[in-house]
């Protein structure tokens, strides 16, 4: 089985359900619809993640607070590969807002690794988020200390080249 076929209709359908359960408003249908369109069987890893985030977020509250937080209470119900959307969303949807998407990708990345999604992070305020990293690499969890070590690779695969 190919990496990618990991997002099917079972762990989206188990991500919908999760965000449904948290958010009322949430338009269970509508999302799986958009997501399983006809593009969809050919899309790649990464590809696939990055639609399902666009899909999320036409779902969620355009507040980024508050579609974050969303995101926070569902996390927790879910396993597996499915939650690389959370981390996705904040790299996504969170650039702007440095206070808010930190703390999260910190939260995130305990249970799927914000490697990728720290990157635009660096590029764009990179004192701000290399000292970040580095008193990252002295945290209790090792996954926060993966984040540490791994987001910061001057080429790391599938990630973004950093520059600097």
């Amino acid at each position: 089985m190919d990496v990618k076929d990991l997002f099917n209709e079972q762990t989206v359908g188990d991500l919908a359900a999760a965000v449904q359960a948290g958010y009322g408003a949430f338009d269970r249908q509508a999302f799986l619809a958009r997501v399983f369109d006809t593009g969809w069987p050919a899309r790649a890893l990464k590809e696939r993640i990055r639609h399902i985030t666009t899909a999320l977020h036409h779902q969620l509250p355009e507040d980024y607070r508050a579609a974050l937080d969303i995101l926070r209470r569902t996390m927790p119900g879910l396993e597996g590969i499915v939650q690389w959307v959370f981390t996705d969303y904040v790299e996504m949807y969170g650039l702007g807002d440095w206070e808010a998407s930190i703390p999260a990708l910190e939260e995130f990345t305990e249970r799927m690794s914000a490697e990728f999604a720290i990157r635009p992070f660096i590029v764009r305020y990179p004192q701000r988020t290399m000292a970040q990293m580095l008193a990252w690499s002295e945290h209790e969890s090792a996954g926060v200390r993966r984040l540490a070590s791994e987001g910061c690779r001057p080429r790391l695969p599938w990630g973004i080249r950093l520059q600097a």
